[in-house]
């Protein structure tokens, strides 16, 4: 497979390895990263930004990583007992490893100098939630979202952030002017589309990574003939439905395609490119490539 930003430059070779499985921990990681080490705000102030968005919030823990309870946002476990989701942050540290494989980083479209400034930010801090992932998906990914916008006010010198599950790195200041509203705003730093040009014909494949992270599935279109652009914009289209809707496409139902008036076919299968995890694929009509049952 080779990726690449344009039609013919910067092409880099990237290898299928199907063992490499999606980790879905249940915890939703997002780095901070800083060119020079910070001083985390005190946890008085953390908590006075956290109740100004989430109500009533409980300090769990407060040492070299700062916990906090949101007790209005409950998790119902399966002994009917109900426990309240929590998030986290921890202090400036010093990068122990590069953030970001191969292919996550020939994939950072909406940051063309990411690699440069993935590697000249070697402090970083962690935030991410806690027993969160049995929240339903809309609210989980609000949470989320009024998170990184507090942590982001609290850092002005934080330089970019990168969103582990989606591979999507964003400077900090295009992660401030998050174009969408309420639980949509997951979508600018939590779902990356990603593009590959398959070797050895005229082959192409888009797929979305981040929604796997929700329990939701992503979205693959393995195609031929048709300008990429539209389909990545397709597939956004596409999981934005998913994801404001939870998930009503099912196998054998059609979408229409690109062309209007045209339908595609949808089926789940698991995806072709790692992380493996399942995803929606959407054949596209004659346009479509590769072998389907």
């Amino acid at each position: 497979m080779k990726t690449s930003d344009n039609e013919s430059d910067n092409e880099q070779v990237v290898r299928q390895d199907l063992s490499q499985e999606a980790k879905t921990s249940g915890i939703y990681h997002i780095w901070l990263l800083f060119r020079e080490k910070c001083e985390r705000p005190s946890t008085d102030i953390l908590l006075e930004k956290l109740k100004e968005r989430f109500g009533s919030v409980v300090t769990v823990a407060d040492s070299s990583i700062s916990v906090f309870a949101l007790s209005e946002h409950l998790v119902t476990y399966k002994d009917n007992k109900k426990a309240p989701a929590q998030l986290m942050i921890t202090e400036c540290n010093k990068a122990e490893e590069p953030l970001g494989d191969d292919i996550a980083r020939s994939q950072f479209w909406d940051c063309p100098d990411g690699v440069v400034i993935l590697d000249s930010c070697p402090w970083r801090i962690m935030i991410c939630d806690f027993l969160a992932s049995g929240l339903p998906t809309l609210e989980r990914a609000y949470i989320l979202s009024d998170w990184l916008e507090i942590v982001l006010e609290l850092f002005p010198t934080c330089t970019a952030i990168f969103s582990q599950a989606s591979g999507k790195l964003l400077t900090a200041e295009n992660a401030r002017e998050n174009p969408y509203s309420g639980p949509l705003r997951f979508f600018h730093f939590g779902v990356n589309a990603r593009f590959f040009r398959i070797q050895g014909g005229n082959e192409m494949m888009v797929d979305t990574l981040g929604l796997h992270a929700l329990g939701l599935p992503d979205m693959q279109y393995h195609f031929r003939d048709l300008d990429p652009n539209a389909v990545i914009n397709h597939a956004y289209n596409t999981a934005i439905y998913q994801f404001e809707n939870d998930a009503p496409i099912a196998s054998g139902h059609t979408i229409e395609g690109v062309e209007p008036g045209s339908q595609w076919k949808c089926q789940y299968e698991s995806s072709l490119i790692q992380p493996v995890r399942d995803i929606l694929d959407v054949a596209a009509g004659d346009f479509a490539a590769g072998n389907r049952s």
